[in-house]
């Protein structure tokens, strides 16, 4: 059999838009200072992780990042009943976090 009769499988790893892998754990350090339960951050935590992913490599990503953050900072607010200088002070972290992205990407 020649290399151009094998079958090519994709795997998970290939193709799927992701963070950096040290985005994870920089925003588990800011979830952290908030006044909730992580297993009740959990799945704000993800969706914010997975718009995060979904960004481009554009020259829009700022706007992009704003979008993510925004839609975790209303989904905090009416979900966990976040209260507005909580809402600001993790506003300003994950901004931050935002332009360490953009710096790196």
């Amino acid at each position: 059999m020649s290399g151009t009769d094998k079958t090519v499988f994709m795997t998970s790893t290939e193709d799927a838009p992701a963070t950096p892998g040290w985005v994870e754990s920089s925003l588990d350090a800011i979830l952290a200072t908030l006044p909730f339960p992580a297993e009740k951050l959990a799945p704000f935590r993800n969706s914010y992780l997975d718009c995060l992913a979904g960004c481009g490599r554009t020259e829009d990503l700022d706007s992009e990042h704003d979008a993510c953050r925004k839609g975790l900072l209303l989904a905090l607010k009416d979900g966990l009943s976040m209260d507005a200088q909580t809402a600001r002070a993790l506003e300003q972290k994950l901004e931050k976090l935002e332009l360490d992205i953009s710096a790196g990407a």
